[in-house]
């Protein structure tokens, strides 16, 4: 019993769903358009979002099949399910036919052809990933990148609306800024060993296009708060206010990074009880914004 409990806990570090917070994305053109109270939108976000989960799971399956000999090289992948050996290839085979074909039957059930587009996209690009192209520089953060804003746009096909310019922007500019930063952090530790395309950055080139990409970023969400179509369609004019905290969010990520850790934004967030309290505030704060009508935001934008 114990033996299939460990086997259990072994295939569930294998889906690596710690990683699925990133398929949140996909609810950002629900929550925006104010349709979170609407049933029928909320459902097929909901499935959506988890035939993005199975098609991730899907990815690092495959991934980690394919990089097993050099995971086994490595001071923390070493312990991944498949290099470790705790689960074998052909079963971790098994659990990936049976997630895709999850992921296929929910697409079929939602009826949406683009949806099953942006999906098969990412999982190609990320084979692909998997395949030499994460060894090719600037390529392979474009792919990380790309992979954020992919579930943004599946997010708005699923529920049938258009997602914002500037709002897509925005997520480009983090996800670059995101994507070099785990470069940033794999490099500084040394790990050309296992990951080829280390060896062909430096320091200095990645901390300067960081830098480049935080402030986009930031700009561009500013511009999306301020424009009229975004204010407008909320109840009260206070998410400009948010600003500020999402700069700050951005420092504080900025500030774990280069400090510690592999760079990657999840294990950061989970890590970092300050950055996470800062996102639960933006989260908490948003809502009220475009959910409940609070007149106190516009007599102060009005002395504003």
């Amino acid at each position: 019993m114990k033996k299939l409990i460990l086997y259990l806990k072994n295939l569930i570090r294998l889906l690596r769903i710690k990683h699925w917070i990133k398929n949140g994305l996909v609810f950002l053109p629900l929550f925006f358009s104010m349709r979170l109270t609407d049933w029928s939108a909320l459902s097929r976000a909901l499935l959506g979002f988890a035939a993005f989960c199975l098609v991730a799971s899907v990815v690092y399956v495959v991934n980690d099949i394919r990089d097993r000999e050099k995971d086994r090289l490595h001071s923390t992948k070493c312990n991944r399910p498949i290099a470790s050996g705790a689960v074998s290839v052909p079963a971790a085979a098994i659990v990936a036919v049976l997630f895709a074909a999850g992921a296929a039957c929910i697409l079929v059930y939602l009826g949406s052809i683009w949806a099953g587009v942006i999906l098969a996209l990412y999982f190609l690009i990320n084979i692909a990933y998997s395949c030499g192209m994460k060894n090719i520089p600037i390529l392979d953060i474009v792919i990380l990148a790309g992979g954020f804003v992919l579930r943004v746009m599946f997010g708005g096909v699923i529920i049938g609306e258009e997602v914002s310019s500037w709002l897509f922007f925005t997520v480009l500019a983090a996800a670059f800024f995101m994507g070099m930063g785990k470069r940033r952090n794999e490099l500084m530790r040394e790990e050309n060993e296992t990951r080829a395309v280390n060896k062909l950055y430096t320091k200095e080139f990645l901390d300067k296009n960081m830098y480049m990409c935080i402030t986009l970023a930031v700009c561009f969400y500013a511009v999306w708060c301020i424009t009229s179509p975004t204010v407008e369609s909320f109840s009260n004019p206070g998410i400009t206010w948010t600003v500020p905290l999402v700069l700050v969010i951005f420092l504080r990520y900025s500030y774990r990074i280069e400090r510690a850790g592999d760079g990657d934004p999840i294990n950061v967030l989970l890590k970092d009880w300050i950055l996470m309290g800062l996102v639960v505030l933006f989260l908490v704060y948003t809502v009220l914004v475009v959910y409940v009508p609070i007149p106190l935001f516009h007599e102060i934008s009005k002395i504003i």
